[in-house]
């Protein structure tokens, strides 16, 4: 099999188990919004994202530096010695964050501290594991822990809070995060024999300076990433209040969810397979490949950011409380932002892939600068709404940015009537949909029917193209040669 059938085949099989998990992620706001006072769930939205960041902010250098080399070094010695360094790494990140907690948490008084020292290492792991177990070929145990995690958040919640309604803490959600993810990363410690070869003993300098060679720079890339993505959510914190927050970060969760199980399905398919193809064949095929990738993103991106703008506001009616459906623009304009958001990560993988971040650092840096400038003004005049304008300018132009900086090194390629072909599609999809919105019924069915209608439309599109053509010529082959044996 080639490695670009290989690199479909994975992500195609991520997709449907990303969907499911997105799916369940949207239930979890969904039901936290109903079980929860406002507050609670502003509080526990402020926690989580600030967890996220933290983990941007020391983390993720590790992880991207294990992802860049853990499968050369389980060939070696089923990556003993990377394991092991990793693990004392972990501990003394987890360790440092919980001081840092425990003084925060003695100063004001708030057991939030508590829970999110916890979060962040329950989180951690399991992403970090996650992303490992993925790297190394092993898909199905990776997908059933994330959906089990997943689940857990949504059954767990339900299960701490007792029935309740109007809950007034987040405390439940939080212990539900907790437990989800920390049983994730339990189970990947197991799947990738990590008892077998951890061992103090195994600590590798090496490794370690290796480690940091590749991921110091990534710290400052963190740094901005981290802000660029989650500013606006902080200065609608601090500048409006908790209510907004709220309405605000669960609207702002559903193109969020979406976008990250489409991205993170259809790049775990891909960067494997550029990244072997990078090593053993060289840039010109690594770039084919991920010019392939990109533009199996763009089939399932682009439609589902019409469509989602198409079906904000019944969305938001029938997912959420009674009040949050005032932050449905946001879900229009975030899903848009998230577009670019994702185009972005695949063009960076070109700076990460020879090795030089520095140049992402700078790039995010003025793209975070502009998004705080635009947000800022314009929350001053809009209201929450203001962020997500100010998201969608920072996004598009932080794109634009390092596709004209990567083109020094590796950057992908995607024909541009394709992309005119599947943008077309989207839209024609989108403007289906939303038609639907307009018929007299509940919001459930105008959702159905929407989602259907804009499916099908998008669909006969992409067929009537020939955008599909090679899909298609695939598929009938593998029909043919089953039909033949």
């Amino acid at each position: 099999m080639s490695e670009k059938n290989t690199m479909t085949r994975n992500a195609v099989l991520f997709l449907p188990a990303k969907i499911v998990e997105g799916i369940l992620l949207l239930m979890v706001s969904s039901l936290y919004t109903r079980i929860f006072l406002d507050t609670a769930f502003s509080d526990y939205g402020y926690v989580n994202m600030t967890v996220n960041y933290a983990h941007l902010l020391t983390a993720t250098w590790m992880s991207l530096g294990n992802t860049r080399y853990v499968a050369a070094e389980y060939q070696k010695d089923k990556a003993a010695g990377l394991f092991s360094t990793t693990s004392v790494i972990y501990a003394l990140i987890c360790g440092v964050a919980c001081a840092v907690c425990l003084i925060g948490g003695l100063a004001t008084g708030s057991s939030l501290f508590f829970y999110g020292a916890i979060m962040f290492c329950t989180y951690t792991a399991f992403t970090i594991l996650n992303n490992t177990m993925v790297q190394l070929g092993f898909i199905r145990p990776a997908i059933i822990l994330s959906l089990t995690s997943a689940s857990l958040k949504l059954l767990l919640a339900v299960l701490f809070v007792g029935g309740q309604s109007n809950y007034p803490t987040a405390v439940p959600a939080l212990l539900a995060n907790i437990f989800a993810d920390g049983i994730g990363a339990v189970g990947a410690v197991f799947v990738l024999g990590m008892p077998r070869v951890v061992r103090l003993k195994n600590f590798s300098k090496d490794l370690l300076k290796m480690l940091l060679a590749f991921g110091v720079p990534l710290m400052g890339v963190s740094l901005c990433t981290g802000t660029l993505n989650m500013i606006d959510r902080y200065l609608i914190y601090g500048f409006l209040n908790k209510q907004a927050f709220a309405i605000y970060y669960a609207n702002s969760s559903i193109p969020s969810s979406v976008f990250n199980m489409l991205s993170v399905a259809i790049l775990r398919g891909v960067y494997p397979s550029v990244l072997k193809a990078w090593r053993e064949s060289g840039p010109e095929e690594a770039r084919s490949l991920l010019g392939s990738g990109v533009r199996l993103y763009m089939l399932v991106s682009f439609p589902a950011a019409f469509g989602l703008a198409a079906v904000s506001l019944p969305f938001s009616r029938l997912f959420f409380e009674k009040g949050y459906d005032a932050g449905a623009p946001v879900i229009a304009l975030i899903a848009f932002a998230m577009v670019f958001t994702n185009l972005t990560e695949y063009a960076n993988k070109g700076f990460e892939l020879v090795q030089n971040t520095k140049p992402v650092m700078a790039n995010s840096i003025v793209a975070t600068l502009i998004k705080i400038a635009v947000s800022v003004v314009l929350l001053m005049r809009f209201g929450f709404i203001g962020g997500a304008v100010g998201s969608l300018v920072a996004f598009a132009a932080y794109f634009v940015i390092s596709a004209v900086r990567a083109r020094k090194y590796l950057m992908w390629h995607v024909p541009l009537a394709t992309v005119a072909r599947i943008a077309g599609s989207a839209a024609l999809c989108g403007l289906a949909a939303y038609g639907c919105t307009l018929l007299p019924l509940s919001d459930l069915f105008r959702l159905v029917v929407a989602v259907a209608v804009g499916g099908v439309v998008y669909v006969a599109c992409i067929l009537l193209s020939g955008e599909a053509r090679e899909e298609m010529n695939a598929l009938r082959a593998k029909v043919r040669g089953k039909s033949e044996k």
